[in-house]
């Protein structure tokens, strides 16, 4: 399972690299990359992502404040559109976990 542990009102950026099933890296050369994020079939973010390394798959996001406020669980993945409008999601077998769990303050 791929997951991610967030403070409440953390905003650090995250990277991640995509990968086909099989492992290779996702080519994302002229592509555009969302990162698509749901609470109880809410869609909560669609946004575009940066793309660090194109050729190797690295993209990178980070979260506003006001969208890590409400301690909870949430659903999400990258959806690739590529330079020809073909639609991939990743991860392709299943979601990332996204827990938001209490600060101190």
């Amino acid at each position: 399972m791929l997951a991610l542990t967030i403070r409440r009102h953390d905003t650090r950026r995250a990277v991640k690299v995509l990968r086909n099933p099989s492992g290779s890296l996702v080519d994302l050369t002229g592509a555009e990359v969302k990162f698509i994020m749901t609470k109880n079939g809410r869609l909560l973010i669609n946004w575009a992502t940066d793309i660090i390394e194109a050729k190797n798959g690295v993209v990178c996001f980070a979260f506003e404040r006001g969208e890590v406020m409400e301690l909870c669980i949430m659903k999400a993945e990258f959806e690739v559109t590529y330079l020809y409008f073909s639609i991939e999601s990743f991860p392709i077998d299943r979601f990332i976990t996204i827990e938001i769990v209490a600060d101190l303050a």
